[in-house]
């Protein structure tokens, strides 16, 4: 039965105040009164959420996840008694003040929720629609969801017969027990009540960081606006050449708007801005329950984002040896030291042969964003590097590169740039100051490695570093807003400001949103595809299906394409809960599985019209269903075998080994 979705979205935030955040209160009102009363509720839920996570993979492993809900309970029970006791103070800012970062919120957080919000909802014709990559991300992380109900280890379900290796499936987790414990459906908490969750969290862990490092609340007020609506320079790109508003890659890295997409990227960006700002406290304090708070946010970054817990450990590691050789003090090394061990233990163990991922191609990023055709498409600025090197004339060369460099960085950037200026302050007491070692340091390696570095399989994975050095320059470019907007006494000359700061940063987030809803769904799961899946979800045990090879020059005349031919994709395990023999072969291949002979299989399965070898394929492989789209059917006729049709309509047949 479907339930009204603002009564869902309530139930919803119920469960997150019992599971995430009343837990947390627990612990942190032991640290005093060193949070007000809303800080509590941010940084509670951000750790509670992490900690739930942990805590349940933990039971999962030893499988007593039985025990998940009455710890929760018990919690809550402690931190309301504890809270009862107390007299609590809620202060309020005045309310122009409110009135403006209340309209920031609810702007920021609906221009993020339309890009993914739409997906994963019904047609009035009943079909399941998707727009941009939704069809594809959303369902490898939906048939993660379906396996881990059943339990770990966590097994592939594309590539059915292995385990999880090589992923940072986390993300994951909390929805899967919110589906399977508390019933809430899983497609609505993977493109509805997650994503409003993160992007509020994403907002006020940038509202309080922003606030704490300028020390007031417009500082704050701006770190949400640069955090929300912040974009690359890539429309001007754009404009000029076709006049249109876009190019958000154009530069290579997504916008940090455009992680509410991304569950592990948006997850490791709350994460670490609540890091920093709890470090600050904790350097303040050297309180022991900050201190486990920060061991459980950075320790478990590695199976959240592990690009976020390479730039945060690396950082944690030359901060903490800084410390100790100036003032021979360890409060840094404590953190780092568990941190890194706890990384090690929930990542090694999911983790084969990572070193391998890496390839060592330096400039790679600025020289394709250069050539690329959807990107500057300035072919003539490579023909002009490759001639000065063959000449020898190095000055040329490094001149070319160095703009390349310029164009890649204040490219990306966009209006964070601003940042500089206050980037620039805490550089000037970098020697002394750990927060400002912290600042630079995160936004320094995240810059570097993918100017390094490219990912095996997909290359272009490693720009996610990248991710970290916007994240916070976004705050720091919002605190010299709030710098410069003090020191600009006339209201009218403050406007103008806003309102051009406001043109020359939102473009990119107008592009996405246009170029989202210009085009109708781009895939769509028919209404008779999913009463077949629905049956082959009901069939008992976990039988290993067979599909269709993926082929790229099938196309329906049709604009929202099937998705069976619009991409390969893991639909069918997310939505039957089956485990596929070989399906969505981009994820299998970035994971480091060697896929070519189940694809060889696959193929022959499809293209051989001998009946005894079609069944020969299917027990050697124990491939207990064959499922297929009619438009994809295979060569053979499956009247002539011995296997059992248990589906059969208009679009779609199932068939039984039996």
């Amino acid at each position: 039965m479907q339930i009204f979705f603002p009564l869902l979205l309530l139930l919803f935030f119920i469960a997150v105040l019992f599971c995430f955040t009343l837990p947390c209160i627990f612990f942190l009102n032991k640290t005093g009164s060193i949070f007000s009363f809303w800080e509590k509720i941010i940084v509670g839920t951000v750790v509670g959420f992490t900690g739930f996570t942990i805590a349940s993979y933990v039971l999962f492993l030893l499988k007593i996840n039985m025990l998940l809900i009455p710890a929760v309970i018990v919690l809550d029970f402690l931190s309301i008694k504890q809270i009862l006791s107390k007299h609590i103070s809620i202060k309020l800012y005045p309310t122009k003040q409110l009135i403006i970062l209340f309209l920031i919120f609810t702007i920021g957080i609906i221009s993020q929720l339309l890009v993914i919000a739409p997906s994963g909802s019904f047609s009035s014709g009943g079909d399941l629609i998707f727009w941009s990559a939704h069809g594809h991300d959303g369902f490898w992380h939906l048939a993660l969801v379906g396996e881990m109900n059943k339990g770990f280890p966590l097994q592939n379900p594309v590539f059915g017969g292995e385990r999880v290796v090589n992923y940072h499936f986390f993300s994951d987790i909390t929805i899967a027990n919110f589906s399977s414990y508390l019933h809430f459906p899983a497609l609505d908490l993977y493109f509805r009540l997650f994503p409003i969750l993160f992007s509020l969290l994403l907002g006020t862990t940038a509202f309080i960081l922003g606030k704490k490092v300028g020390n007031s609340f417009v500082a704050g007020i701006g770190a949400v606006f640069f955090t929300y609506f912040a974009g690359s320079f890539g429309y001007m790109v754009t404009y000029l050449q076709s006049k249109t508003i876009g190019g958000e890659t154009l530069f290579w890295a997504t916008q940090i708007q455009s992680s509410i997409g991304n569950p592990p990227q948006i997850i490791s960006s709350i994460i670490v801005l609540t890091f920093v700002y709890l470090t600050i406290y904790y350097l303040a304090t050297k309180n022991k329950v900050l201190l486990l708070f920060l061991i459980i946010l950075s320790g478990s970054l590695a199976v959240f984002k592990v690009y976020a817990a390479v730039v945060v450990l690396a950082s944690l590691a030359i901060i903490s040896i800084w410390q100790i050789i100036r003032e021979r003090k360890t409060d840094l090394l404590k953190i780092f030291i568990p941190s890194t061990a706890l990384s090690l233990i929930l990542y090694l163990p999911n983790t084969t042969n990572s070193s391998s991922f890496l390839i060592f191609e330096p400039w790679w990023f600025i020289r394709t964003m250069i050539v690329a055709g959807d990107k500057l498409n300035l072919l003539d600025w490579e023909l002009r590097r490759q001639t000065y090197i063959a000449e020898g004339n190095w000055k040329r060369v490094l001149q070319l590169e160095g703009t390349g460099f310029i164009i890649f960085f204040l490219g990306n950037l966009g209006m964070r740039l601003l940042g500089f200026w206050e980037a620039l302050r805490l550089f000037k007491k970098i020697k002394s100051d750990y927060t400002a070692q912290l600042f630079i340091l995160i936004m320094s390696i995240s810059l570097v490695l993918p100017l390094l570095f490219l990912q095996k399989g997909v290359a272009s994975n490693t720009i996610q570093f990248l991710q970290y050095l916007l994240l916070l320059m976004g705050i720091l470019a919002g605190v010299t807003l709030s710098v410069i907007l003090g020191k600009i006494r006339f209201i009218l000359a403050k406007i103008i400001l806003i309102i051009l700061l406001i043109i020359l940063t939102i473009p990119t987030q107008v592009g996405l949103i246009h170029g989202f809803y210009k085009n109708p769904p781009i895939a769509k799961v028919t209404k008779a595809e999913l009463a077949a899946l629905e049956m082959l979800k009901n069939q008992p045990g976990n039988g290993l299906v067979i599909t269709p090879s993926y082929d790229n020059n099938f196309r329906m005349s049709e604009p929202t394409q099937p998705i069976w031919a619009w991409s390969d994709t893991g639909y069918v395990a997310a939505l039957s809960h089956k485990r596929t023999y070989l399906s969505d072969m981009e994820q299998v291949d970035i994971m480091g599985y060697n896929y070519k002979k189940r694809l060889k299989t696959q193929q022959d399965l499809f293209s051989t019209n001998d009946p005894k070898l079609f069944v020969n394929i299917l027990k050697e492989n124990n491939i207990q269903y064959i499922y297929f789209p009619k438009k994809r059917s295979p060569q053979t006729d499956l009247s002539k075998t011995y296997l059992l049709q248990i589906f059969d309509s208009s679009e779609v047949e199932i068939w039984q080994v039996i």
